[in-house]
C-alpha cells in the first residue's frame, strides 16, 4: 500500500595541447605557502549532500539490517574527477524520486514483517509505543533528534494509519516517510550562526555525520549521536578522539575504501572490454575477478602497511581460479593472498587489474598508463588534444613493438608535445600486455622498457627511469604525490570542488601526511580536525 500523497514529507524539491613540436613548458608555480605559517581561510561549505549511491545502501544495512543494495537501481551519480559526491553535480532528479519511492515501500515492508523488534523499541502496540518507534528511529535515521513540527506530523501520520489499519501498518508508513525525506536522504550541515561571524562551527549532530560518512560511509552509531548529544564533539578534542575510535573500528576500511574505489575506479575495471582474437583468455568474469583482486590488494595494504609508500610497493596479489595466469594456481573461485617473490607484481602499478583496465582492448597503452601517473598521482595532468587531432591510437602490428609504434604515431606535430611528456612514463610499463601479463619479448623483439618523468613541479622527479618498479619507488618517495593524494581525500571529504582558500590547509595536510611516512589513517584524522572540516563560512557574511 502506498500512503497518501498528502500525508508525505517528501520535499525533494528543497532539495589542449598546443600543436608545436617543442614539449610545452609547465607554468612556473608560486611558491607553495609555508604550512607553519599560511592563514587557514575557511570557505562556504556544503549545506546539504544527497546520499551518494554506496552511501545509502550502508545506512539502510545500518539502520535496518538490509543487505540487498537497493541503490543499485538508482541512477549513477555525476563524476567530478571520478568523485562522485559533489554537491554542485549531485541533484534530485524526477527518475531519483521514483527510486526513493520504491526502494522505501520494499525497506518498509521488509523490515516490519522479519525485522521489527530491531527498529520497534517496545511490544504494546499502541500510540505509545508508536511514539517511541517515532523518536527513537528518527534520531538514527534523521541523523538528530525529530524536532517538534517532525514529530507532529509523524505523530498525525501513524496515529491516522494506527485507528484505520493496525500498528503493523502505522510503523510501516511512517518508516516509508522516513526514509522518503529530505531529512535522510540529504545530510544538513548547513551550520546556522546566530550572531553575525565569520565562520560557523558546525553543530554536534552535524560534525556526527559529517565524520561518519568521510570514515564509515555510513550512518553514525549510538556512541557517535550521544558524544553529539553530549557535546563532546563540540571540541576539535572532542572531535578527534571519536575519529580515532572509528579509524580503529574494522568499519574504517570499508570507509576507507570508498574514495579508494572511485579514485581507482573499480567500477570501470568491472567493465572493462578485451578484444578476445587478442587475448583469448578473457571473459566477463576474468574482468570481475581483476576488480575484486584489486579491491582485496587495498584493503590488504590498508590494514597492514597502511601507507601510500605500501599501496604503491606492496608484493602481495590476490588471485582466484580465473587469475592463476598472474600468480600460483588457485584452487576455486575464492580468493587467495599470494606475497609474490621478486619485482614482478610489487605495488599498485603492476597489479593486474590496473594493467588490464589502462590498456587497449587489443594491447597494451603507454597513454592510459602514463596519464594516470600523471594526474592521479603528480595533479598534473596533461591537457586535452587540441580539437580536430585524430586521437586514434596506432594500429596493432605484428612485427613493431608498442613502445616503436607509438613513438612513431606520437611524431605528429599537433600530438608531439604532449606525448613527449606522456610516453617516456608510460613506456615503463611495457614488461606488462594489455592483459597486464608479462612478457620479455614483443613481437620477437626485445622489450626496451626505460623512461623518464620529463617535466614536473618537483624538479627532484624529473629524470631517467629504468622500469616501472623504478618508478614506484620514486612516487613512493614523493613530496608531490603525498600531496597530490592528500588534495583528493580532502575534496572527497568535503564534496566539493577547491578554491584559493583551501590552499594552506591541503598544503598543512600535505606536510603531515608526507612526515607521518604516507599514513592513510594519519591523513584522514588530519582532515577531521582541520578547521575547514569542523566549520563554515558564514554565509550571511560571504560575498
Amino acid at each position: 500500500m502506498r500512503i497518501p500523497l498528502h500525508l508525505t514529507l517528501v520535499l525533494l524539491s528543497v532539495a589542449s595541447c598546443r600543436s608545436n613540436t617543442q614539449p610545452p613548458d609547465p607554468p612556473d608555480p608560486p611558491d607553495p605557502p609555508d604550512p607553519a605559517e599560511c592563514t587557514v581561510q575557511v570557505t562556504r561549505g556544503t549545506p546539504l549532500r544527497l546520499l551518494a549511491r554506496p552511501e545509502y545502501d550502508n545506512t539502510v544495512r545500518d539502520l535496518l539490517a538490509d543487505t540487498t543494495g537497493p541503490a543499485k537501481d538508482f541512477p549513477r551519480e555525476p563524476l567530478a574527477h571520478l568523485l562522485d559526491n559533489d554537491t554542485s553535480l549531485n541533484q534530485v532528479s524526477p527518475d531519483y524520486v521514483s527510486r526513493y519511492l520504491e526502494a522505501a515501500e520494499a525497506l518498509s515492508v521488509d523490515a516490519v514483517t522479519n525485522r521489527k523488534s530491531l527498529i520497534v523499541p517496545c511490544s504494546t502496540g499502541d500510540a505509545a509505543c508508536g511514539q517511541q518507534f517515532l523518536q527513537s528511529f528518527g534520531r538514527k535515521a534523521f541523523r538528530r533528534p525529530l524536532t517538534a513540527d517532525e514529530t507532529a506530523s509523524l505523530t498525525t501520520l501513524f496515529t491516522t494509519t494506527l485507528a484505520a489499519a493496525d500498528f503493523d501498518t502505522a510503523v510501516q508508513y511512517s518508516l516509508q516517510v522516513m526514509l522518503q525525506s529530505p531529512q535522510f536522504l540529504y545530510r544538513d550541515e548547513s551550520a546556522v550562526a546566530v550572531v553575525p561571524v565569520p565562520t560557523v562551527t558546525l553543530s554536534g549532530y552535524e560534525l556526527a555525520t559529517r565524520l561518519s560518512y568521510f570514515l564509515w560511509a555510513s550512518t553514525p552509531d549510538e556512541e557517535l549521536l550521544n558524544a553529539a548529544e553530549t557535546g563532546a564533539l563540540d571540541t576539535q578534542e572532542g572531535l578527534a578522539a571519536q575519529a580515532r575510535r572509528m579509524l580503529d573500528d574494522p568499519r574504517a576500511i570499508d570507509g576507507m575504501l570508498r574514495f579508494f574505489s572511485l579514485w581507482l575506479n573499480f567500477g570501470g575495471i568491472q567493465t572493462t572490454e578485451k578484444d578476445v582474437g587478442t587475448f583469448p583468455q578473457f571473459s566477463r568474469p576474468l574482468a570481475q575477478a581483476w576488480k575484486t583482486s584489486l579491491e582485496l590488494y587495498v584493503r590488504d595494504v590498508l590494514s597492514h602497511e597502511g601507507t601510500l609508500p605500501g599501496l604503491l610497493s606492496s608484493s602481495v596479489l590476490f588471485t582466484n581460479d580465473s587469475m592463476s595466469m598472474y600468480g600460483p594456481a588457485a584452487p576455486s573461485s575464492a580468493f587467495v593472498r599470494n606475497e609474490m617473490p621478486g619485482s614482478t607484481r610489487a605495488g599498485l602499478l603492476v597489479q593486474p587489474a590496473f594493467l588490464a583496465f589502462k590498456s587497449l582492448p587489443d594491447g597494451s597503452s603507454p597513454v592510459r598508463r602514463g596519464i594516470f601517473v600523471l594526474d592521479q598521482l603528480l595533479c598534473e595532468p596533461p591537457p586535452p588534444p587540441p580539437a580536430g587531432v585524430p586521437i586514434t591510437p596506432p594500429a596493432p602490428s605484428t612485427s613493431a613493438t608498442t613502445r616503436d609504434r607509438f613513438t612513431d604515431h606520437s611524431t605528429d606535430p599537433a600530438c608531439n608535445a604532449c606525448h613527449k611528456i606522456i610516453n617516456p612514463v608510460g613506456f615503463t610499463f611495457e614488461h606488462y600486455d594489455g592483459m597486464g601479463l608479462w612478457r620479455d619479448t614483443e613481437n620477437g623483439k626485445p622489450l626496451d622498457v626505460t623512461g623518464a618523468i620529463v617535466a614536473s613541479r618537483e624538479l627532484s622527479l624529473i629524470g631517467p627511469l629504468v622500469d616501472v618498479n623504478d618508478l614506484s619507488a620514486k612516487l613512493a618517495k614523493s613530496p608531490r604525490v603525498h600531496a597530490c593524494v592528500s588534495k583528493e581525500l580532502y575534496r572527497f571529504a568535503l564534496g566539493r570542488q577547491l578554491t584559493e582558500a583551501d590552499e594552506c590547509t591541503t598544503t598543512r595536510l600535505a606536510d603531515r601526511f608526507f612526515k607521518s611516512g604516507g599514513s592513510f589513517k594519519d591523513l584522514f584524522l588530519g582532515i577531521v580536525e582541520s578547521d575547514a572540516f569542523r566549520m563554515n563560512a558564514n554565509p550571511e557574511m560571504t560575498p
